[in-house]
């Protein structure tokens, strides 16, 4: 029950108590009054009536003609006149009710007045004794009235004293409404902070509230700071800062076989041929300092373009770079930079690198693409000083990958006639049940009737700026998918939709009109979206949770050490890359990260969940880390 509520039973209560005291109080004090006004008026009349029939003659007609004309004008209950030796002479008696009263109310209240008795004189003999009682209607129907208006006041008095209180309370409470959410928050793993209100009481309470907050948030910034140096031991060369051999080649694997990564890219592998003669010349520390550079030089060579940059071992490092469109031009840059950061320009003598790259395409195994770029880095190296050779590209380019007016058309003219879907893989709890289904686009090609895979037409839609177009198509798909099936289905978001508030609402109203539909949407969104587009993150989430829909972040790893800022947002699971994942059963180094990431994770209130699991033995070591749910080729729905 509300406060408000409780305040107007309140309110009744006490004005219900207090008119029946002021009822009590006035009716009976009324009732004094009017009885000992009856009884006055009684003798009154009694005496002026006596008066009256002692100075006419005594006929019994004249008589009873008087005592008539006297009861008909005088509101009388009774006239009655007897003889002195008791018997009765004349006598009027009115039968009327007090229709006007309820009958409740004069049982309630009954009025006892003593009647007027005066004598009637025939000279200096008594003619008789005169008994008047005057009728009470009008002073029940005075009574009446007077405690209806009372009742009426009181009434009033009750609705306005309800309306004031209702208004003084809503601002006394005011500030609970924001202390209700902060628990609410705070109950969904999502440790807000408010301002404190002015109300003591309340003041003390979301001072604790945001203690405890803030307390919990530090904490999350502690984990997760140290989840970052877990991150950055098991991952990065500890010199350089960039990938390690064996992240880096799970990152390849991941490249060459999500379908969510580009169709094509080159690999660039980057050697120091007189690593050795500098340590000995320049020493270590300096040595340390211009494979520094190096690496710098490496990442400034790529600002604009999603690479992965690592060191193989002390003298060789390595560029992944996806969907990359002039590999000479790359290769020529990367060389180039790495020249310049490891030379004097005031030194007599010049230290070479050499550079091989390899174009490779989604599908192609890690050995290969991997011989391709060693063979030209070989041939590099046969020739001597700073040389850059492309590997032979043994890929069949498909002809409209050329043609962005024909991407156009193809992926255009799928939208128009509904031809883009999503196939299903299942994402299993420990248990091996069902969490939900995974559900990758897919579009057809409408001439040859062929599904292509995400990773091969989301290039060209983010090229063509139809993303959104494509994700709206998914959503639409997934709502009818949703009514024909049981389980839950998760759809990948674009960051372009994500940031789209038009789209958003779209979404939103039509998961109004279907909430049922609502609860089993799950929706998997980039996770460099949380950090580089906060504010439209979290105004999606806030929009589309409201409607029982969950959300998560999905190919988390990179960006991890930032987790504990998304306290607030109330984020329903995380994906684990899996790059991450690959062979962790004989990883000890991520073992330990990943442990870290489901404590922080629960903590938060959210379930991690493994991405790209290959067999059982990933499956039994990831459930033992702390995950509760796992998707890849090595999980199957039984």
């Amino acid at each position: 029950m509300t406060l408000t509520k409780q305040l107007w039973i309140a309110v009744a209560a006490i004005m219900t108590i207090a008119f029946g005291i002021s009822f009590l109080i006035s009716a009976w004090s009324a009732k004094s009054y009017l009885e000992d006004q009856l009884r006055l008026k009684n003798l009154d009349n009694a005496n002026s009536l006596a008066l009256s029939m002692s100075q006419i003659e005594k006929d019994p007609v004249l008589i009873e003609l008087l005592l008539s004309a006297q009861f008909d004008i005088g509101h009388y209950k009774q006239i009655r006149l007897t003889s002195p030796s008791g018997k009765v002479m004349v006598e009027q008696v009115s039968e009327a009710g007090t229709d006007k009263v309820p009958a409740w109310f004069v049982k309630l209240i009954p009025l006892h007045t003593e009647p007027g008795i005066a004598q009637v004189q025939d000279g200096w003999r008594q003619y008789g004794t005169l008994t008047v009682v005057s009728h009470n209607g009008f002073a029940y129907q005075a009574l009446w009235e007077g405690n209806r208006r009372l009742l009426g006041w009181f009434l009033a008095s009750a609705l306005l004293c309800g309306v004031i209180g209702t208004l003084i309370l809503r601002s006394i409470t005011r500030p609970l409404g924001e202390v209700v959410k902060q628990a609410e928050a705070i109950g969904a793993r999502r440790f807000i902070t408010i301002n404190e209100p002015r109300t003591r009481e309340f003041r003390s309470v979301v001072r604790a509230m945001n203690a405890l907050s803030g307390q919990v948030r530090s904490m999350l910034e502690e984990e997760s700071a140290r989840l970052e140096q877990l991150r950055r031991d098991a991952q990065q060369d500890a010199l350089t800062g960039l990938l390690n051999r064996e992240h880096f080649l799970k990152r390849i694997q991941h490249a060459l076989e999500d379908e969510n990564s580009a169709a094509t890219g080159a690999l660039f592998i980057l050697r120091l041929p007189d690593l050795i003669k500098l340590n000995k010349e320049l020493g270590r520390e300096t040595t340390d300092t211009l494979l520094k550079r190096v690496a710098g030089a490496l990442q400034e060579s790529c600002p604009d373009e999603p690479c992965l940059i690592g060191r193989l071992n002390g003298a060789d490092f390595a560029v992944l770079a996806p969907d990359v469109d002039a590999v000479d031009d790359m290769a020529q840059r990367i060389s180039a930079l790495a020249l310049l950061s490891i030379n004097d320009p005031s030194a007599a003598t010049e230290h070479a690198v050499l550079l091989g790259a390899a174009v490779y395409r989604h599908g192609d195994a890690v050995s290969q693409v991997l011989s391709r770029a060693d063979m030209a880095l070989s041939r590099a190296e046969h020739e001597g000083g700073s040389a850059v050779e492309i590997g032979e590209l043994n890929v069949e380019w498909k002809p409209a990958a050329s043609l962005v007016a024909a991407w156009q058309v193809l992926i255009d003219t799928a939208l128009n006639l509904k031809r883009v879907q999503f196939a299903t893989y299942p994402v299993l709890n420990g248990q091996g049940e069902l969490i939900h289904y995974e559900a990758p686009a897919r579009m057809q090609i409408i001439q040859s009737s062929l599904w292509m895979s995400a990773q091969e037409f989301m290039p060209w839609a983010s090229r063509l700026g139809l993303t959104e177009r494509i994700d709206e198509a998914v959503f639409d798909y997934a709502l009818v998918w949703l009514e024909s099936n049981e389980g839950p289905v998760c759809i990948n978001v674009s960051p372009q939709s994500v940031c789209d508030p038009v789209l958003t609402a779209r979404y939103y109203q039509a998961l109004k009109r279907k909430l049922p539909l609502a609860q089993k949407l799950w929706i998997d969104i980039p996770e460099f979206v949380a950090y580089r587009h906060a504010r439209e993150f979290r105004v999606f989430c806030d929009t589309l949770k409201s409607l029982g829909c969950k959300i998560g972040l999905e190919h988390v790893g990179n960006q991890i050490c930032h987790i504990g800022e998304l306290y607030d947002v109330g984020l329903d699971y995380l994906k684990i890359d899996s790059a991450i994942i690959r062979d962790i059963d004989q990883s000890l180094g991520n073992q330990t990260f990943l442990r870290g990431v489901c404590t922080i994770a629960h903590t938060m209130g959210m379930m991690t969940i493994a991405e790209g699991v290959l067999n059982q033995r990933e499956a039994g070591c990831l459930k033992e880390l702390g995950f509760k749910g796992m998707t890849g080729p090595g999980i199957v729905l039984g």
